[in-house]
């Protein structure tokens, strides 16, 4: 593996101003675009995004909002869709980058291999309000409360849509869905036959992509595919430990048992290593002692997933999904193990002819073993816990085709907090085609971690805390509420333009802080005495100023108001979110098969650790000689030769800095 990963990086990597100002929010104001759109699952997916109406673009169909197909306009939510298309000539190589196109999503990478996104707020490394699912399969990760996105990949090719909704899910998807919820649909096997090999060869990275799908029959398709990247350094002035290196391989299969039942099945096995460093403790007694480490994590783990659909009629469908999930991790700080199995099962039906009835249940079952040192030590070292929940939504058509009522909420108990309920409340009208608004009113909680719960961290000093501390986990936390209003409008009536407005107001019960019990030896609780107002305003829009040629962007407002005892959280609770963030995308197609496509961001400062506002240019040509082949050129971040966007505050991870890249990448289906 080590053998391999050298050469391939031998064979890839070609190793070779700063902003702050906020100039060009007047440009983002006035060139708003970039709409929640998606392109149909079919293989037409891949046509000129430059060539579909913008009609079209608005009336694809939606799973996520409601667990059900839906137009993306008839939706009651605030929803962005992100196509294969938009990965495609965005040019980006992971997909939190990819998330970045959508507004109300806040993204920041900390080092080569660690990333912080969230939703409408509380960015860090481990965002605790934002639920992230891969084909219905969560990827919130039960130890850290957040998603180990080091370890979320697969061939970027391969991916559908990105479905994006801000805003509380907690009704249909359950605790943890508070502030948003990303679902990453990929294809359908029928969608990926043949061959596909993609490599990249850049300045900061090399990846290798293969994938062959086939068929047995008519009716059972299938793809296997294989993924390998080397990402080097990232900048420090003291030098970084940072590049990455991760192998997975895996299969779906998609087989249409008779007219009315489909099953489909996938796996994947992952494994590599990042680097980072780190301090740790070397002692358990006050003041510890601590030794900064240049270690390369060790990351694996794989999934298992089964899923039935059934129609019984076009009224009434049900569908019933399983998996397993294995995650390990070891580092000088943590080495850990967790198993998750989890069982799903849901009915939609027709109660009357003007109202559908949707409920279903779930039982999900983890185990988690983990290694005690000086940094970290849970008691016990080893547990298992278990959730249940069951949901139920009743969606009532009050006038056709005019006002539509949701109502609904989950159930969940769990071992932490026990009984929970999360209802909410749609209503959408459209008053005439092209024009729909919509109101929500949600209630949504985040329940405590493993390492809220029972856990100890020792951390060495820091700018909010001078002196080495103790953090100790409380078995007696209440879950976060969140009190959630939003409206929002979608235009698509005219030609040219389609607009979207989301405006929201969120109220947060029970935040998570922590308690100064001892000052010497310092010790510090973690408890739930905070409250937080948010208030906000997501804007996108779609202009076709010619045939060939598109504009799209996004604009988000958010702000944050703590309340709460003195301490060092309410001091860095929400600092880590933009105020203002925004972006225009242009797709320009040219003559001879030739894409010029182009991607300015424009952050604002975070109040954590004074990290100043940036302004970023991403440039792609893209030719396709054949239809079978895509070659292009990307530059990343062009306008500096690097720039920080967060510091972690999980342990005492070095966070290093973006830098600039090139990297030319060819396509080949065949």
């Amino acid at each position: 593996m080590v053998s391999f990963g050298h050469y391939l990086r031998s064979l890839f990597l070609i190793r070779g101003v700063r902003s702050s100002h906020w100039v060009l929010m007047g440009m983002l104001g006035a060139c708003l675009g970039g709409p929640a759109y998606a392109d149909s699952p079919m293989p037409q997916m891949e046509m000129d995004l430059t060539q579909l109406s913008l009609e079209e673009l608005m009336s694809v169909e939606v799973t996520s909002v409601s667990k059900k197909k839906q137009k993306l306009s008839e939706s009651a939510a605030a929803i962005y869709v992100i196509t294969q298309e938009d990965i495609r000539r965005s040019g980006v190589t992971s997909i939190p980058e990819a998330l970045r196109m959508a507004p109300g999503i806040q993204v920041a990478r900390i080092n080569n291999n660690q990333w912080a996104v969230s939703a409408r707020g509380f960015n860090d490394r481990f965002s605790n309000k934002l639920l992230v699912l891969i084909d219905g399969r969560p990827i919130y990760n039960p130890l850290f409360a957040g998603v180990t996105w080091e370890v979320q990949d697969t061939i970027l090719e391969d991916i559908e849509r990105i479905e994006v909704i801000r805003g509380p899910g907690g009704t249909l998807w359950g605790v943890n869905a508070v502030n948003g919820v990303i679902n990453i649909i990929t294809k359908h096997s029928q969608d990926t036959q043949g061959v596909l090999a993609s490599g990249i060869a850049g300045s900061e990275e090399g990846i290798v992509s293969i994938r062959h799908g086939g068929k047995t029959g008519e009716d059972l398709q299938y793809r296997l595919f294989t993924k390998y990247f080397n990402r080097d350094t990232s900048f420090h002035s003291g030098g970084a430990h940072d590049d990455t290196r991760m192998f997975r391989s895996g299969f779906r299969t998609d087989w249409k048992a008779s007219s009315s039942d489909t099953v489909m099945a996938q796996g994947e096995f992952y494994t590599g290593d990042g680097g980072q460093q780190n301090s740790v403790a070397t002692s358990n007694g006050f003041p510890f002692g601590f030794t900064t480490v240049n270690e390369d994590v060790e990351m694996s783990g794989g999934h298992f997933l089964g899923r039935w659909d059934h129609q019984f009629s076009q009224q009434s469908d049900m569908a019933l999904q399983l998996y397993y999930d294995r995650f390990t991790r070891h580092e000088a700080a943590l080495k850990t193990t967790i198993d998750t199995f989890d069982i799903d099962f849901q009915h939609r039906f027709a109660l009357f002819p003007q109202q559908e009835v949707l409920w279903g249940f779930e039982y999900r079952f983890w185990m988690d073993d983990l290694q005690n040192n000086p940094t970290t030590s849970a008691f016990a070292d080893s547990r298992s816990f278990s959730l249940i929940s069951g949901f139920l939504q009743d969606e009532l058509t009050l006038i056709p085709d005019t006002l539509t009522l949701t109502v609904g909420s989950k159930f969940t108990h769990n071992d932490f907090t026990g009984f929970e309920y999360q209802p909410s409340g749609r209503m959408l009208w459209i008053p005439a085609e092209g024009h729909s608004l919509w109101g929500a009113v949600s209630r949504s909680v985040r329940i405590p971690s493993r390492f809220e719960d029972n856990a100890q961290l020792n951390l060495p000093a820091s700018s909010t805390v001078p002196v080495p501390s103790t953090i100790r986990g409380n078995q007696q936390l209440k879950s976060e509420e969140l009190l959630a209003f939003e409206l929002g409008y979608r235009l698509s009536a005219l030609e040219q333009v389609s607009f979207d407005i989301t405006g929201f107001y969120n109220q947060y019960n029970h935040i998570r802080g922590s308690q100064t019990v001892n000052l010497f030896p310092p010790l510090v609780q973690v408890i739930n005495q905070l409250d937080v107002q948010t208030i906000g305003v997501e804007l996108a829009s779609d202009i076709q100023l010619l045939d060939r040629w598109r504009i799209r962007g996004a604009y988000s407002y958010i702000n944050i108001d703590v309340d709460g005892p003195a301490n060092p959280a309410l001091n860095t609770t929400g600092r880590a979110t933009p105020k203002h963030q925004g972006s225009i995308r242009s797709l320009l197609s040219l003559p001879y098969n030739l894409e010029f496509d182009s991607w300015l961001r424009v952050i604002d400062n975070l109040g954590v650790r004074s990290i100043p506002g940036y302004v970023e240019l991403d440039l792609r040509l893209g030719w396709k000689p054949i239809p079978q082949m895509d070659i292009s050129v990307v530059g990343q971040n062009l306008l500096d030769n690097h720039h920080p966007e967060l510091f972690s505050s999980f342990l005492a991870t070095q966070p290093t800095e973006v830098q600039r890249s090139v990297y030319g990448k060819i396509t080949w289906k065949f």
